[in-house]
């Protein structure tokens, strides 16, 4: 006989929810060892004792045979006596100590119970609310840690016998599935219609699928929230949604059946369908086929479809017969506001949208809306990080006191940061509302009581007009101000635990600058704590203040202002910007006399300048939609073309400051400058020439990524570095992240994109926290 040990072995990270007590059960029965298994607020401890040898190989399989939800964070191992234990065993959870363990993020149906919703013989066919260890409902459901049923939005639905048998079960897949249910003892779904009444249908199901083939909107109740649906087929049912919706040009979300139904609508490369079938079943943007089968209102304008595949079984059934073949499944809400999650609050703000609704009895405790990424330079990239990913943990470089970091002002998430785990709120949407602040303070209340982390520091942006700034300053605890382009650059720093200064490329809309101005097209000198502003796109008026962000024309008009004189007054100008002599006067005397006309810096506004030029994009309806618009316009032109262009190359100058780099690590004198003067004349010229739209817009592109290729050079000359990070909402642009990045490889940089954060400010508050901890560890 070989002599026995024993240990006490603690999990930690998403190991709760995901399956994890069966399969360690089931591999200490393989190994032959007896001992238990508890949930616990720190994740799962573990206690085996048998051979030395079988105690060995079960640590060694234990990380890598995991289940495939389950995320392991670290494993502790600490020798115990031994007890003479038989069995191994299965304990109660406990609640002791501070709360580590992770809630698991919700997960799309797996193939498996999908396989047996849809098998007539299966006693859950058919059933809407399926689900087992491996998929379902999570962050959603939950009230507290541990994750047990008792937490969760299904405490109301006691388990019949049947499944209460497979939940207690080791060996079956719905062991402490804590959403597990069927249609004796479950949730259960329904219609109704705009007064409330009751629509009589034997399967509801089949009656939401009549009513969308008739054309009519739905709203129809999910994981995270109410979808509204609509045919996305039926090009008159598009347009009657975006009318009610008030939503009149922004893309609309496509769900299709499955991957192979994809094909048909969009283009896309392996990355792209392996993100499109992750379990997290995100929105993934891509490239729309020309004889796509999509309703054209669908996406006005713009070569993408955001695409995403059924995540809940309530998606699959809708599909499954094929009588639909795509549909439209947008937030249920007006412009601006949170997603609804309640059967009440859904009927009273929807009533004038849908035309009837699909609601169920399982309670949604958390909003969280729908994710989008998309693939760059062969990386995934988040556009809006919520279902799927929320609230599983970014890590830190470094150890973080509790605090808060708040955010920006649109597209706003917020971060809970203890120790070396930053925690992402779910996309909270626009904090220029009431009902905004109301969603960020409820989803703040959630997490801090979760995962039990009472702040003790704000980090904020230095914007004293965002919401999220005077929120943070009426709170009564150490306030730490993190300037906007400095939290993206040190986020995407963080992600990648970068530990040397890098080239900062911080290529953005609008975020305040530290003097006072509005920057966005900086590039800037960074480690963790400080950044130095190397250089920047030359200041040009922003006539109107944010007015300008509204009507891209304005911003084409300060800049043909700085490029041509008295010449930006000239018919043809005034002709190509839709304004008359009387705006066009009202605009130079606002900039001239410094009106409401803010300088800024911003790479977004200069693309917006440039939409309103090629594009004759006057106004717009949704953010960034001039600059994505102009993206798409130059994608039409074919590397053939690229490959041969013989016109005339457009040029931003680069104007040397006196900025150097001193041994102290400190740059000293005027910043560099990018002058896009010559750019607007060189525009100028080949739009009286008559050239095509698709040609300046690749040209323009073109152009950008060289001025700032081109400062990343001067920048490594004057301080040695060779880490470049890109980031901000600009970074979204995959043709200009493209170009930009073939540069500065092949000059031997080291290129850093973020690819678990928005580049965009829904990872501000990531980066504001990492920088927040940084200066709070420094002193």
């Amino acid at each position: 006989m070989q002599e026995k040990i024993r240990r006490r072995i603690q999990v930690g990270g998403v190991v709760q929810g995901v399956g994890f007590r069966p399969y360690i059960y089931r591999l200490a029965g393989e190994e032959g060892l007896a001992g238990s298994i508890v949930n616990d607020t720190g994740g799962v401890t573990i206690e085996i004792e048998g051979q030395i040898q079988a105690v060995a190989s079960f640590l060694r399989r234990l990380p890598l045979e995991k289940p495939p939800l389950a995320l392991i964070s670290d494993i502790v191992v600490d020798e115990l006596p031994c007890a003479g234990d038989r069995t191994f065993r299965i304990l109660h959870s406990e609640v002791r100590g501070a709360v580590s363990a992770q809630i698991p993020a919700d997960a799309a149906t797996c193939d498996d119970c999908v396989r047996e919703m849809l098998d007539p013989l299966d006693r859950r066919f058919r059933y809407p609310f399926i689900n087992c260890t491996n998929c379902g409902p999570r962050f959603t459901i939950t009230r507290s840690i541990p994750y047990d049923r008792p937490q969760t939005s299904m405490a109301k639905f006691p388990m019949c016998a049947i499944c209460q048998a497979e939940y207690d079960d080791p060996m079956n897949r719905r062991f402490h599935a804590q959403p597990n249910a069927c249609s004796v003892c479950g949730p259960r779904i329904w219609m109704v219609d705009t007064a409330g009444a009751p629509i009589e249908a034997e399967v509801p199901v089949d009656e939401a699928i009549r009513h969308l083939l008739r054309g009519e909107i739905l709203a129809i109740k999910g994981i995270g929230g109410f979808h509204l649906a609509v045919d996305a087929t039926n090009e008159s049912a598009v347009q009657r949604l975006r009318q009610r919706k008030h939503r009149f040009g922004k893309p609309l979300a496509v769900m299709l059946k499955e991957a192979e139904a994809v094909d048909g609508a969009c283009e896309m490369d392996e990355a792209e369908r392996g993100l499109l079938t992750r379990v997290e079943r995100p929105i993934v943007l891509l490239r729309r086929r020309e004889l796509s089968f999509i309703a054209e209102s669908v996406a006005p304008g713009i070569p993408w479809l955001g695409v995403f595949l059924p995540y809940a079984p309530l998606h699959h059934l809708l599909l499954a017969s094929g009588a639909l073949k795509a549909l439209v499944m947008t937030s249920a809400n007006l412009s601006d506001e949170p997603i609804a999650i309640d059967n009440d609050e859904a009927f009273e703000r929807l009533q004038d949208i849908a035309d009837a609704f699909v609601m169920h009895d399982r309670e949604i405790l958390q909003r969280c809306d729908d994710s989008v990424l998309q693939v760059v330079e062969g990386k995934p990239q988040i556009l809006r990080r919520a279902r799927g990913f929320v609230p599983l943990p970014v890590r830190l470089p470094f150890d973080a006191p509790p605090l808060l970091a708040v955010g920006g002002h649109l597209k706003s998430t917020f971060c809970l940061a203890a120790g070396r785990n930053a925690y992402q709120s779910q996309h909270l949407g626009d904090l220029e509302n009431l009902s905004g602040i109301s969603f960020f303070e409820e989803a703040l209340a959630h997490l801090k009581n979760t995962f039990e982390i009472e702040p003790e520091v704000i980090a904020h942006d230095l914007h004293p007009a965002y919401m999220s700034t005077q929120w943070a300053q009426r709170q009564s605890l150490q306030r730490v101000a993190v300037q906007h382009h400095h939290a993206h650059i040190a986020g995407c720093m963080a992600e990648h635990d970068l530990t040397q200064r890098v080239i900062g490329l911080a290529l953005d809309g609008t975020g305040f600058g530290s003097d006072g101005h509005v920057w966005g097209g900086e590039v800037l000198l960074c480690n963790y704590a400080d950044f130095t502003r190397f250089g920047h796109l030359k200041y040009v008026a922003m006539p109107g203040g944010d007015a300008a962000i509204r009507e891209p024309w304005r911003m084409a008009f300060s800049h043909l202002m700085d490029a041509l004189g008295d010449e930006a007054f000239s018919p043809r100008v005034m002709q190509r910007l839709g304004s008359n002599d009387t705006s066009i006067k009202l605009l130079h005397r606002m900039i001239t006399r410094g009106i409401n006309s803010p300088l800024t810096s911003s790479c977004g506004r200069l693309f917006d300048a440039a939409a309103a030029l090629i594009l004759q994009r006057r106004t717009v309806e949704y953010e960034a939609q001039a600059a994505i618009e102009l993206e798409g316009r130059a994608l039409l032109i074919d590397e053939e073309f690229i490959a041969n262009d013989g016109g005339q190359d457009y040029e931003i100058a680069v104007v040397p400051g006196a900025s150097c780099w001193n041994s102290n690590e400190v740059v000293v004198g005027a910043p560099w400058q990018l002058d896009p003067a010559s750019l607007f004349r060189a525009l100028l010229a080949d739009i009286d020439a008559g050239e095509e739209e698709s040609v300046m817009s690749y040209r323009f592109h073109k152009a950008v990524a060289l001025g700032y290729f081109k400062l990343a050079l001067h920048a490594r000359s004057c301080s040695g570095i060779e880490q470049v990070c890109v980031s901000g909402g600009v970074a979204h642009n995959k043709l200009l992240m493209r170009l930009l990045n073939v540069r500065l490889r092949d000059a031997g940089f080291d290129v850093y994109l973020p690819s678990r954060v928005s580049p965009g400010d829904g990872g501000l508050s990531y980066g504001q926290a990492v920088v927040a901890a940084a200066k709070l560890g420094r002193k």
